[in-house]
């Protein structure tokens, strides 16, 4: 019988990160195997909103499982030795690597489809990610996988509203304050993708007001793409009314489009000869 694990039964390295209910560090298991391990913060330990939190993460991480969602080793959902082992990712997340080089365009729709096949996955389970970005999207060569449930929806969370996401990815209508549903993830896809296939972001803003304004009023600009499915897609994603909104299965049906041959290439026009010359071809005719 397999040995449940604890805290204690892993090796600490070093510090990688803060998140919002801990902090994260790259150990080692027994057997030797690098992982992120995530304990909580000790005020997340005194708050009961924050301690649900890292529970939740706790129970999904442990409890999911898809070949592009970050696997979860071991963990504990409370009291003092909580905690959670994830998979370790040395190269980081898409928003790290973002900061230093952009992708491909096959690249960009290779990481979508893997991101898009992990929110048909939770949606399909009652499950609304709410925070899908750039820095939860973590990377292992070809290999993209969405991370990080701290703020994820369950069928069980009905009646709470609670807000959550990043205000440069987040839906219209929670900016407004309402339910998030698997179309607010769609949109959140959307500005991600949007993202990887121009450089830049569909909104911008320097305040959350700005940001605020942009996400309800105004229309990104037009994108572009050699497979006009995919342009559609995109836009479809960004529609500000949820009910109007693109699915995430039809974007991942999008993509998984093939591209349109290239145009044939037209043939150089002969110019007709001048001057002097063409009278001389005129009369050896």
């Amino acid at each position: 019988m397999t040995r449940t694990l604890s805290r204690d039964d892993f090796k600490v390295q070093r510090f990688i990160g803060r998140g919002a209910t801990g902090n994260v560090y790259l150990a080692h298991d027994p057997a030797g195997r690098p992982v992120a391990l995530k304990i909580p913060h000790p005020e997340t330990q005194k708050d009961p909103s924050l301690q649900r939190r890292f529970a939740r993460e706790v129970q999904l991480a442990l409890g999911l499982s898809h070949p592009n969602l970050v696997k979860g080793f071991a963990g504990k959902a409370f009291g003092e030795d909580a905690f959670l082992a994830l998979e370790y990712f040395p190269e980081g997340t898409l928003a790290d690597r973002l900061k230093t080089q952009r992708p491909t365009r096959e690249e960009a729709i290779a990481i979508l489809r893997q991101v898009a096949a992990a929110l048909l996955y939770l949606h399909r389970l009652g499950i609304v990610h709410q925070d899908v970005k750039p820095a939860n999207v973590f990377l292992r060569g070809e290999v993209a996988k969405l991370g990080d449930f701290g703020v994820a929806r369950t069928q069980e969370d009905g009646g709470t509203n609670e807000r959550a996401g990043s205000p440069f990815y987040m839906a219209p209508e929670l900016f407004a304050g309402k339910e998030a549903t698997p179309a607010a993830d769609a949109y959140s896809l959307g500005v991600m993708a949007y993202e990887l296939l121009t450089g830049r972001r569909p909104f911008t803003g320097q305040s959350y007001e700005e940001l605020l304004a942009a996400h309800l009023t105004q229309a990104p600009p037009r994108l572009k793409d050699k497979n006009p499915a995919i342009a559609e897609a995109v836009m479809g994603l960004l529609a500000k009314d949820p009910e109007r909104r693109l699915s995430v299965e039809a974007f991942l049906k999008a993509l998984n489009q093939p591209d349109p041959p290239p145009a044939p290439a037209e043939k150089p026009k002969e110019e007709k000869p001048k001057g002097f010359f063409a009278r001389f071809k005129r009369r050896r005719r």
